[in-house]
């Protein structure tokens, strides 16, 4: 299902992209954390007491602690300042596979440059990062919640497998961020804080997708990003925050478009809560192909290689009953495909196919010819109608719950297109 990971030039290892920092690891080469719980410390002490000059940039201030500088870059830190990243597990920065404190084999590995854990397994399959993108209020934080429940609850056991989180931190975030909120408290989701303000913005989810084929079972890992609208707003503003770097390492791409953010769908449709008016949609498209172009030193003649899935969100409220000829124009009639279900346990091709036409007659009529132009710049690309919460809710809560629509068919196209 997967295409097995390069081999790296520098050491005959495998090759990883970290889905924290973005840096291709040569796994061969990487750091490690001990198990022991007073190694740390007494790395720390054992330094002070012997003044080694070139250790001395691991310690902190006061002697007391080891620093991780590594991490401390990550988040944007002073190494040698007084808020830098202090070192829970002591460090290996060699490849001798020992802990030069207490002298035990040592097995958990991290980025070499960030310092983030490297899943147990990463040499198998590698790890897939898919980037979920769209302008402010589109609904990607509802999108990402409520797939990753579909993914994990449905779908998993529909293609036999099952979705796990690869760490407690993406359990916990998860949990508390996100499905305690919406499913339990049944209140919509905060927005998105900027990736510049926020570490919560810098750490994606992480899961670990099993495939229990029987001739050739798989493991995947896959990190999931929520960013803020604000911060797709100028190629410029993505370079300036690094954004660049995963979007143009992702395995592929979500882009969600708003119809209520649309301007000729808005002023023909009737729905409580409508939004105003947003940005043109063809624009952050643009934006995102250029940092991806620029990134990847690709030419303007060829397409780009990262496949995209263009998602008509919130699409539950282009069903209603059209109240005018105005209105039926922006609304799916009862012959649309999009009534028509796909066939279970299998990648239904046909149904896909027929929906993605659809949608992208139905977008050039709405958005405009230069979305469409924009989208066939990627080589690979379909249209989606998806719904993450089903209802329109009434303020922030959602007395009627969520009854999800199709938010999986994405996933499962771009899932397809990592096999051929």
């Amino acid at each position: 299902m997967a295409r097995k990971q390069k081999e790296s030039q520098s050491s005959g290892g495998k090759e990883y992209i970290c889905p924290y920092c973005f840096s291709r690891v040569d796994l061969g080469h990487v750091h490690h954390l001990c198990s022991g719980q007073t190694c740390a410390k007494t790395f720390a002490a054992t330094v002070t007491s012997t003044r080694n000059s070139e250790l001395m940039k691991y310690v902190s201030r006061d002697g007391q602690n080891e620093i991780d500088p590594e991490k401390s870059l990550f988040y944007g830190r002073s190494p040698e300042g007084p808020d830098a990243v202090i070192a829970k597990q002591h460090i290996i920065r060699n490849s001798s596979g020992l802990c030069d404190v207490c002298k035990r084999p040592v097995y958990t590995r991290v980025c070499p440059v960030c310092h983030n854990l490297i899943p147990p397994g990463a040499e198998e399959d590698g790890n897939r990062i898919f980037v979920i993108l769209g302008p402010k209020g589109v609904g990607k934080s509802h999108y990402i919640a409520v797939l990753i429940n579909q993914l994990k609850n449905s779908v998993s056991s529909e293609f036999d497998g099952v979705l796990n989180a690869a760490t407690d931190g993406t359990t916990l975030k998860y949990r508390d961020m996100y499905y305690r909120r919406l499913f339990e408290e049944k209140r919509k989701l905060l927005p998105t804080k900027s990736y510049d303000v926020s570490d919560e913005s810098r750490e994606p989810l992480i899961y670990y997708l099993r495939m229990f084929d029987a001739d050739s079972p798989k493991v995947f890992t896959f990190a999931f990003f929520d960013t803020a609208g604000e911060d797709l707003t100028s190629s410029d503003r993505m370079m300036s925050l690094s954004l660049n770097s995963f979007i143009s390492k992702a395995a592929g791409l979500v882009y969600l478009v708003d119809p209520l953010q649309a301007r000729y769908i808005n002023q023909r449709i009737r729905v409580d809560n409508k939004p105003e008016v947003g940005p043109d949609e063809s624009d952050m498209l643009n934006y995102i192909c250029q940092t991806i172009r620029t990134n990847k030193k690709i030419k303007a003649k060829d397409k780009i290689d990262i496949p995209i899935a263009v998602c008509l969100t919130k699409s539950d409220v282009l069903f209603k009953a059209p109240e005018n000829e105005e209105e039926d124009k922006v609304l799916f009639g009862p012959s649309s495909a999009l009534h028509i279900p796909r066939e279970y346990g299998k990648y239904d091709k046909e149904n896909f196919d027929q929906i993605d036409a659809e949608l992208e007659e139905y977008l050039r009529r709405c958005l405009g010819e230069n979305f469409i132009q924009t989208v066939n710049g990627f080589k690979e690309h379909c249209y989606f109608a998806v719904s993450a919460l089903g209802c329109n809710p009434t303020g922030s809560s959602l007395p009627r719950g969520i009854s999800p629509m199709r938010v999986e068919d994405p996933f499962i196209w771009l899932l397809n297109r990592e096999e051929q």
